[in-house]
């Protein structure tokens, strides 16, 4: 190794090429400053090459696949041909190959400085990349660690049982697949492996943070999808061998097991902090390495910040991006705030989740009176025509105030309305400015529209909202 004998100055450095690190950089560099990405092997991190994209490629797949066995209906031959994994990876590796190049030319066109290599902190405002045998000094005014986070491996490595990592990495489809959680990586890889020929067997070791009625739609697609789901399991351990893998778990006080030829096990995640020198310097971490950090995304130590899962708030891609141009635009001198109150999650299922705000429940604990209205997608004209009748819309508001606390929705083009739902919260909507707009016919928009007006027993395409007396309208 060579040692640079100067630190080069730079204005900003941003340590991870992620989705929060290079949103950083490239707002930072859209508002004038001088930005110096660091990322020690691909651009657009884990979300980009190994996990948002690729998994979004198999549930958009799982997806199209579906609606080919809907296809007689319109008078389309009905797709009786196996699946093609082998496309399918093809095509997973040429859209993350054409999005990453995507992100570097967007880092070239805005004049940011790109460098490969280990980064590690040697003091408060100097930093070193180690690539092979060079190793450069940089000297900052300001440093944003946007390194991620990784799951804890649950036993040693086997190539049966599966992370968030290697997930949709496989060269060939699992035959049987066996899904422990209930978190979004869980549930998306549940329903697309079914979907695309593989039995799957969910294994619940948690509680859904989900609408109830929500919920109880998810259970019935994944029923009609095939899934066996098996609630309240306590996994004991896994068994691999060269050619399956066993789960040992315990149910209602009996031990039993299962047999698959993979299995993919929600796990324990820790922030990417361990070689890069926060510690030497004094960076307050938590046990599993996580940063700790201010309302202003700030350190303990004033002139480095951190965004992303590295802070431990969350695992959502969406939240990273937020962070990263809200940082950049503080540390250019422009009033900017991170608020991560209404942040939307979507699970890609079949049919989709999405989700934003307090459930029900959580409103009641809050202290909330609630009341809830719902619309099944049944009742829309526009999923009818489409053949995609599953799903429900709810909605969440207070009782006394008719503030909108949460839009909770599954079926299908429920991850692009969730952003009405966003906007709504985010501007204090009441319950009148869901039912006011008017929304396009036919549009799945429509069962937000209908949910609204069932607060007021008015939603058109719903059985009347039976009362003790009627009004006479004379």
């Amino acid at each position: 190794m060579v040692v640079g004998e100067l630190a080069q100055d730079r204005q900003l450095v941003v340590i991870g090429g992620g989705p929060g690190g290079y949103h950083t950089a490239i707002r930072a560099a859209q508002l004038g400053l001088e930005v110096t990405l660091i990322e020690k092997k691909q651009l657009g991190g884990v979300c980009l090459n190994k996990g948002c994209i690729p998994s979004k490629v198999h549930t958009q797949a799982a997806d199209v696949w579906q609606k080919t066995k809907k296809g007689n209906v319109f008078g389309i031959p009905v797709q009786n041909n196996q699946f093609d994994w082998e496309q399918l990876q093809k095509h997973q590796s040429k859209v993350v190959k054409h999005l990453r190049q995507g992100v570097e030319q967007l880092c070239k066109a805005h004049k940011i400085e790109f460098v490969t290599g280990d980064a590690s902190f040697l003091s408060n405002d100097r930093i070193g990349v180690e690539n092979g045998h060079q190793f450069d000094v940089y000297r900052f005014k300001y440093a944003v660690v946007a390194t991620g986070h990784q799951p804890v491996s649950l036993q040693e490595k086997n190539e049966r049982v599966l992370s968030a990592h290697s997930l949709y990495q496989q060269k060939e489809q699992p035959e049987t697949l066996i899904v422990i959680g209930t978190d979004l990586y869980a549930l998306e890889a549940a329903f697309s492996y079914q979907v695309l020929g593989t039995s799957v067997t969910l294994l619940m070791n948690d509680v859904l943070e989900l609408e109830p009625e929500i919920e109880k739609e998810l259970w019935r697609s994944a029923k009609k999808a095939g899934i066996t789901v098996k609630k309240n399991v306590v996994v004991q351990g896994f068994e691999p061998s060269d050619e399956a893998v066993t789960v040992l778990y315990e149910k209602g006080g009996k031990t039993d097991s299962i047999v698959a030829s993979h299995v993919y096990a929600s796990s324990e995640w820790r922030g990417n902090t361990d070689d890069i020198g926060l510690e030497r310097i004094g960076v307050k971490l938590n046990e599993s390495g996580y940063i700790s950090v201010s309302t202003t995304l700030q350190t303990n130590i004033s002139s480095i910040y951190a965004i992303g899962d590295v802070i431990g708030i969350s695992q959502l891609a969406t939240t990273a991006i937020r962070q990263g141009k809200v940082l950049a635009e503080l540390l250019a001198g422009k009033k900017s705030e991170w608020d991560g109150t209404f942040c939307p999650i979507v699970y890609r299922t079949q049919p989709p989740i999405a989700t934003v705000g307090w459930t029900s429940i959580q409103a009641q604990n809050a202290g909330r009176d609630v009341v809830i209205s719902t619309s099944p997608f049944r009742s829309n004209g526009y999923a009818t025509v489409n053949g995609s009748t599953d799903g429900i819309c709810v909605l969440v508001k207070d009782e006394k105030t008719d503030e909108v606390l949460g839009v909770h929705m599954m079926g299908e083009g429920a991850a692009e309305l969730i952003f009405a739902g966003t906007l709504g919260l985010e501007m204090g909507a009441r319950d009148e400015d869901f039912v006011f707009p008017m929304y396009p016919h036919p549009g799945f928009g429509e069962v937000m529209m209908e949910a609204a007006e069932g607060w007021q027993g008015l939603a058109i395409h719903q059985a009347p909202v039976k009362t003790a007396k009627q009004a006479n309208p004379n």
